[in-house]
């Protein structure tokens, strides 16, 4: 018996008893549809749950610090524990999952930044610039990011706030304390300064001078020396809504190097008269000419998924990791169990639809005896029998998961039009991510392999429930059969 012939009289025998395969397959529709409609709006609440947390940072950047604990519990000495240096740069672009590696380090003195006559306190990062580029390109607001030209800086958009017309403030402040020496001004409310709203400010492309500061002792008498630098502004920094620093201006890592050199110059030569501790800082800053100390490293990995295992993998290498992702294990372990849950209590009615596609087949088994009979008298195998009732029974199956997942679409458009217009997923805390224009998640999804999956699983239970019905046909008497009525 060919395939073709056989799909042609499995067609004729369900559409013969098109009530039979209706009322069948009904049983299956409404556990595939429950199967999706549970899992999907569990697979919604995930998402909504990891996109809360991404608003407190980007879940696939981590930030690496030496393990001060070892994997037993027992602490681990100052000495003995990773350094945030070159090799561990080199240790950590080693792992495939790990896509960038972005070291920085901070100016470790105070710094004033001059754009025209405005000026204020900053902090200065120094940063590997062909590392930060591609992470650092989606806060910009305008210009862009450091080249890897020397001189250049990026600004935070606290540092537009932060600048102010310091002339123009010596002019306010004169005209006040004239003010207070009046008895009308005395009834006059105090006038607004600059900082009674956000600056709107343009300083891309534009000169500055950062302006530092190192303090030095002769003879018991503090000293003070300053140092300009000339740089320019290539790009500034949108508003953030979860920002990691302050004030702050992003500038070659080599320029800080150089900085924390003249600055740590200034505290030796302080420290001259101090024998051991002169040595000692000496050594120190030998040290750190030859094999540089970051202050954070930060790492990102490829996507959410590898977050775990990018999370071991630092770990097993003697670091720390700080992130927002390490609650990413917790809510897959608690989604996880939700999902079984969900989907176990659906399943059970897929159970009672395979009962009843058993049903049916031994019925059908009973009506066509002499069929039976007859297809094996002229030819048709024991396995031609129960290919025939194998494939009628998953027919009954593929039926009611197709037309169930058909109904779960419908359910869930529902269920997320129904939390959408009741404000539901606000009251659960679910604020979309990060990003300004970030959407707030649907509460119930249907993944492309979860559709695939729940229509395949109902045809193998199709398949599983006419097993039996299959083989009890295959081993009628082909006489018996043919005499029965």
């Amino acid at each position: 018996m060919r395939g073709l012939d056989s799909f042609r009289i499995v067609w004729r025998n369900l559409w013969r008893m098109k009530l039979r395969t209706i009322l069948t397959s009904v049983g299956v529709m409404i556990g595939t549809a429950a199967i999706v409609a549970m899992i999907s709006l569990s697979l919604g609440l995930k998402e909504n749950a990891v996109k809360s947390l991404e608003s407190w940072g980007n879940l696939t950047q981590m930030e690496i610090a030496p393990a001060f604990r070892s994997p037993d519990g027992t602490f681990i000495p100052d000495e003995e524990q990773r350094k945030l240096d070159k090799e561990a740069v080199q240790i950590l672009k080693q792992i495939p999952e790990i896509t960038q590696v972005m070291p920085t380090k901070r100016l470790h003195a105070d710094s004033k930044l001059k754009i025209g006559r405005r000026e204020g306190y900053v902090e200065l990062i120094g940063v590997e610039p062909r590392e930060s580029a591609a992470s650092k390109k989606a806060d910009l607001e305008k210009g862009t990011f450091l080249s890897g030209a020397k001189n250049e800086i990026v600004v935070s958009y606290d540092v537009l706030q932060q600048l102010v017309d310091v002339e123009k403030e010596r002019r306010e402040a004169r005209k006040r304390n004239a003010q207070r020496n009046t008895r009308a001004a005395e009834m006059m409310p105090p006038e607004m300064g600059e900082g009674g709203g956000e600056l709107k400010l343009d300083v891309v492309g534009k000169a500055a001078v950062i302006v530092l500061t190192r303090q030095y002792t002769v003879d018991d008498e503090p000293k003070f020396e300053k140092r300009e630098i000339r740089v320019r502004v290539v790009g500034q920094e949108h508003k953030l809504d979860n920002p990691r620093y302050g004030p702050v201006a992003y500038v070659p890592l080599d320029m800080i190097t150089e900085l924390n050199e003249w600055v740590n110059q200034g505290m030796e030569e302080e420290l001259q008269e101090s024998g051991s501790s002169v040595r000692k800082t000496r050594t120190r800053a030998n040290a750190d000419k030859n094999n540089t100390i970051y202050d954070e490293i930060t790492v990102k990995a490829a996507s959410r998924e590898v977050v775990e295992t990018v999370v071991k993998k630092v770990q097993e290498n003697g670091f720390e990791v700080y992130s927002p992702a390490r609650e990413l294990e917790q809510i897959n372990q608690f989604f996880f169990v939700i999902q079984m849950i969900l989907g176990g209590i659906a399943a059970v009615s897929l159970l009672v639809a395979s009962i009843g596609i058993v049903n049916t087949m031994i019925m059908s088994i009973l009506e066509r005896t002499r069929e039976i009979g007859i297809m094996k008298v002229i030819g048709a195998t024991v396995y031609n029998i129960r290919w025939l009732f194998l494939i009628e029974s998953g027919f009954i199956g593929l039926i009611g998961g197709v037309t169930g997942l058909g109904l779960a679409y419908g359910a869930v458009a529902l269920i997320n039009t129904l939390a959408k217009n009741s404000g539901a997923m606000e009251q659960f805390g679910f604020r979309g991510g990060p990003g300004p224009e970030e959407q707030l998640a649907q509460i119930a999804v249907v993944p492309i392999w979860l559709a695939l999956f729940a229509i395949g699983f109902a045809f193998v239970i199709g398949l599983l429930a006419g097993i039996f019905p299959a083989f009890r046909a295959s081993r009628l008497s082909a006489l018996q059969a043919i005499r029965s009525d």
